[in-house]
């Protein structure tokens, strides 16, 4: 499968085993489906909430108000 090329201003994290992920210092699980690969992070307009992309397909929305560090 060939790199995928995020937007500049996405925050890419790659997703660690288990489906773990951090982003600005919180630790997030993701689907363990995505463990090795890049995902891309885009705010929404709420603050401190993100979609959460993969490739071209959104996966879930974040809200990091709601997570302990």
């Amino acid at each position: 499968v060939e790199p995928f090329d995020y937007a500049k201003d996405d925050l890419i994290r790659r997703v660690q085993q288990h489906g773990f992920v951090s982003i600005l210092g919180h630790n997030v699980r993701l689907c363990r489906a995505f463990a090795g690969k890049s995902v891309a992070f885009r705010p929404t307009a709420a603050d401190g909430v993100f979609d959460a992309w993969f490739r071209h397909q959104k996966i879930e929305t974040i809200d990091l108000n709601a997570i302990d560090r």
